[in-house]
């Protein structure tokens, strides 16, 4: 809620958004931006940094689901300090670190806006396939121009120009031949080219 919608309305449980409580909505909501915000301090203070109570094992546990493996390989592990903006990590590696700072707080609902746009196509499905086990019960939504992303949600959801065009499975939007479809195709194409 940090805006709330211009038109129309967005429901939770049947419930506006509106008159959910800011405090109980953000208790039950965690993000991940693709733009990745990382302070000076140390692996474990930025992963402690929206949930300071949690243990050392739930910590681990959501750097595992991350795949931030290698974070036992900086100098001083989860004590190593990342200096402004997270300078001593890749761009891959600040957005695992995102990933499991949300992860952290255990909500309900989880929105990743772009989680895997600086991953390798390996570390993308290791950790899609990880965050598909921690999900469940949870509703997990994730803004995504990459079909990869996407290709075993349980449902996408696509925008054209702001408008919600399709909705359904890959393999439903697949054989609707519509927006979607024409997505994954110039994907495809352009993954193509590039090799």
């Amino acid at each position: 809620r940090l805006f709330d919608p211009d038109a129309g309305n967005i429901k939770i449980d049947e419930t506006d958004l509106r008159s959910i409580r800011i405090e109980e909505l953000r208790r039950n909501v965690a993000i991940a931006l693709q733009e990745n915000v990382l302070f000076p301090v140390s692996v474990e203070d930025n992963l402690r940094y929206a949930s300071p109570k949690v243990s050392d094992d739930e910590l681990r546990d959501a750097a595992r689901v991350a795949c931030a493996d290698f974070i036992d390989d900086l100098p001083l592990g989860y004590q190593t300090e990342l200096g402004v903006g997270g300078a001593l990590l890749s761009t891959g590696q600040k957005q695992r670190l995102s990933i499991a700072r949300a992860l952290i707080r255990n909500t309900r609902i989880l929105i990743l806006d772009e989680p895997t746009a600086s991953l390798d196509a390996q570390t993308e499905q290791r950790v899609l396939a990880n965050l598909k086990i921690w999900a469940k019960n949870k509703v997990v939504f994730i803004i995504t121009h990459r079909p990869s992303t996407v290709r075993d949600a349980n449902r996408i959801i696509f925008l054209k120009d702001g408008r919600v065009t399709e909705v359904g499975t890959h393999d439903e939007l697949l054989a609707q031949g519509g927006d979607y479809h024409r997505f994954v195709s110039l994907d495809t194409a352009n993954e193509t080219t590039d090799a």
